[in-house]
């Protein structure tokens, strides 16, 4: 009967470190899996925010060629208001001219039309990253550069008709509406340049960030990890204390038995 104690001790020791054991397996195997869950949630946020970035430089190498076109058509009006617009040489030109604006312009409405799927993806990435920071000015460089390219685009939608609507005028307010025309044209591409290039630099900002979430939370999860491993491991030495204590207590007895 004396022996019970030393015998008790030693099964709540064994017991104890177990559990100690299977606790800090637990912990573990929490904490791969939550870096494993955080890794796949990165890496489709990031990789939403890439297609995003690869749609906007699609839309930059597309913006490229139409700026060159209307940089030219620019040049070319300009050109033509410094003339008499009444010689026949230069109504030949505003002729020649008109049949150059009109494809022109033709590209710029359908490209202002096809921006407004770039600016909606924007404001989505800048939501997602709302949903995680709770501050609104990590977000709104992004959101004023979809602005500025819905207020691009808007400029340059309708060009087409402003033409159509111009070739019934005389050939001195026609040459001065073209002027205005190309002008106003020129500058839309201009600001939509910017808008662009503010959108994919919050866009590279956003993906930084990301990966710094994703490295803060795994950081996170293993120091967690680490601590719940030392407290068991401090219990488990509390336990293989009493598993010491309770084979000696079990020893002595037995030898005076």
């Amino acid at each position: 009967m004396r022996k019970l104690p030393g015998i008790v001790a030693v099964a709540l020791g064994l017991a104890g470190v177990l559990l100690c054991a299977t606790a800090v397996g637990i912990g573990w195997w929490a904490a791969l899996k939550t870096i494993a869950v955080v890794d796949r949630v990165a890496a489709r946020v990031d990789r939403g925010f890439a297609e995003v970035d690869e749609q906007l430089a699609r839309i930059e190498s597309r913006l490229d060629a139409i700026r060159t076109d209307l940089n030219g058509v620019r040049a070319a009006t300009e050109k033509i208001a410094a003339e008499n617009p009444e010689l026949p040489r230069v109504q030949a030109q505003i002729e020649r001219l008109l049949d150059q604006l009109i494809p022109t312009f033709d590209r710029v409405d359908n490209f202002a039309d096809s921006l407004r799927a770039g600016t909606a993806g924007v404001r989505t990435a800048a939501d997602i990253v709302d949903y995680f920071n709770d501050d609104p000015e990590t977000t709104a460089r992004a959101r004023t550069a979809a602005d500025k390219i819905d207020g691009a685009a808007d400029s340059l939608s309708g060009l087409r008709t402003r033409v159509e609507a111009s070739k019934t005028a005389k050939a001195v307010q026609l040459t001065r509406e073209l002027v205005t025309l190309a002008r106003e044209a020129a500058a839309g591409s201009e600001r939509l340049a910017e808008g662009l290039a503010d959108a994919r630099q919050a866009i590279a900002v956003f993906r930084r960030r990301t990966a710094a979430w994703r490295d803060d939370i795994v950081w996170w999860t293993y120091f967690a990890a680490t601590v719940n491993t030392l407290i068991w491991l401090w219990g488990g030495l509390g336990q293989l204390c009493l598993i010491g204590w309770g084979r000696r207590r079990f020893t002595s007895q037995a030898a005076r038995g």
